[in-house]
């Protein structure tokens, strides 16, 4: 439960200053992760070529829904529900995930 309570203080700390506006808060947290999820799959070179990286990126996707859901604590009704959860910011998730997924994994090679 230590390290549950460790990573809920650090995404609260981290992420807190947008917290009386959820859906910045949302927008934040996906598009760090989306930058974070880029560079593992283009360091990671081949390992993540193909279908093991785009299976690698929609994982971090759902992680991410779980870290503002349970770590950060959002209000999902303040969202507009679940459905707005999932779908707000996932274009810019997708595109700069694989913005900077394609120019690290070219720099690598």
């Amino acid at each position: 439960m230590v390290e549950l309570d460790f990573l809920q203080s650090f995404f609260k700390k981290v992420y807190g200053r947008w917290e009386r506006v959820p859906n910045d808060q949302n927008y934040y947290v996906k598009i760090s992760f989306a930058i974070i999820t880029a560079i593992i799959c283009g360091v990671g070179g081949s390992f993540f070529a193909g279908i093991r990286g785009l299976m690698f990126g929609l994982l971090v996707y759902v992680v991410t829904l779980f870290v503002l859901v349970y770590l950060i604590e959002i209000d999902v009704k303040a969202l507009g529900g679940r459905q707005k959860l999932i779908t707000n910011a996932l274009p810019s998730y997708l595109l700069l995930w694989v913005l900077f997924w394609t120019l690290l994994y070219a720099f690598t090679l």
